[in-house]
């Protein structure tokens, strides 16, 4: 997901400035740097966050050089192809990370297990480039209208019997493994299989591709917080157990469910509060890329879609509508970068925000109406505290 969307963005949308790249860095860091601190633990403890901002900047990086060409669909493979080549060797590599994670400690005081994040890296190595390639190939069987060919319709079944296969096939393979670690082995090899499976059966026709759930639609606006609170809240004892809120064995499946619905509130507000400062962080953002590509309210009536030439957008405002009014009622340009429907962020960096009271008048470094440096003064405090503390910080 994180593949295809950002590809998708920017193979559409080529909005490659400094705040879009702010905007998806703090969100996505944010709870995860805050537990890190208050909790005493280690960021890279919750991978999740540090691995999709990881892919994030290799994405940026990749599609970013000589971004001029990302209409030549060669040019773009050929970036991809060098890029894979690329991480994949640096993560085998050891002495690479260990010299990285060495100068990171001397100068910033930041203590990360190379051998830990190389585990996580290379388990999923090749399952973003993956996601990249799929969406240039979606992107260009729009644009060169491909199902309208005569062969689409064969060509359509064809994939769609293979991919209930080679779901039968992937079940049955990891059923079989000796253990978790036997398994491991294959995992960067056969990843891939069962997410372009169920994609392409998830489309196989109008009634599958219309259908959704709206239960897991809220669940999917706030799945990074389930990622990064299930460590302090679902779990106990380092996730080595779970947690009981009700004393006593035979309570066991109460507690199951009271935890459960307490994980999932409390998961939903935190991407609430997220989103909220995420957007007065990047405040003056607004003027160049005004939303994060995410669904704009958690009911999906009331969604207000963007329609554009090829797909439908919505978006959540990163700030109150009020900051877009002007002082003599004109309302600002919007955003110079169109938002896109559901992506990668959906999974990501999702959460309504509720909205926020006006703006008021303080010290331009953090609001008012000259705010041009303002976001980037805000990043360069916070990495300034962050580099202090990790340097007084005890172990």
């Amino acid at each position: 997901m994180t593949g295809y969307g950002h590809t998708t963005f920017y193979l559409r949308k080529a909005d490659f400035g400094f705040f879009r790249v702010a905007q998806v860095m703090v969100r996505l860091n944010l709870l995860t740097l805050v537990l890190a601190y208050t909790m005493n633990t280690n960021y890279i403890s919750y991978y999740f966050s540090p691995l999709v901002s990881m892919w994030y900047l290799i994405i940026y990086a990749t599609m970013f050089i000589g971004y001029q060409f990302n209409d030549r669909t060669p040019y773009v493979l050929g970036k991809i192809f060098f890029s894979a080549i690329f991480v994949t060797w640096s993560m085998k590599e050891e002495w690479l990370l260990e010299m990285l994670f060495s100068i990171l400690s001397r100068l910033f005081g930041i203590n990360w297990s190379a051998r830990e994040w190389n585990f996580r890296v290379t388990l999923d190595l090749w399952i973003v480039y993956t996601g990249m390639l799929a969406a240039i190939a979606v992107v260009k069987i729009r644009d060169y209208r491909l199902t309208e060919h005569p062969h689409w319709v064969i060509t359509s079944k064809v994939s769609i019997a293979l991919s209930a296969l080679c779901i039968l096939w992937f079940f049955a393979f990891e059923l079989f493994q000796e253990s978790k670690f036997t398994y491991n082995r294959w995992h960067p090899y056969i990843s891939w299989i069962p997410v372009l499976a169920f994609v392409i059966l998830r489309n196989a026709n109008v009634i599958l591709r219309s259908a959704s759930s709206s239960a897991f639609a809220f669940i999917g606006r706030c799945s990074l917080e389930t990622f990064i609170v299930q460590y302090h809240l679902w779990l106990a004892g380092d996730t080595k157990g779970v947690l009981l809120v009700i004393p006593g064995t035979p309570w066991r499946p109460v507690n199951f469910v009271l935890s459960t619905i307490m994980f999932i509130y409390v998961s939903d507000q935190m991407a609430r509060a997220t989103t909220t400062i995420t957007g007065w962080i990047c405040s003056d953002a607004a003027k160049l890329s005004s939303s994060l590509p995410v669904p704009a309210t958690s009911n999906r009536r009331d969604a207000d879609a963007v329609t554009s030439n090829e797909d439908t957008t919505a978006s959540i405002p990163l700030q109150s509508s009020n900051t877009q009014q002007k002082n003599g009622g004109e309302t600002s340009p919007g955003p110079d970068t169109p938002v896109r429907s559901r992506r990668w962020i959906d999974r990501l960096a999702e959460g309504s925000a509720p909205p926020s009271q006006s703006r008021t008048t303080g010290f331009h470094i953090w609001q008012g109406e000259n705010e041009r440096y303002g976001t980037k003064t805000k990043l360069l405090i916070g990495i300034g505290v962050m580099w202090t503390t990790n340097l007084l910080w005890s172990y």
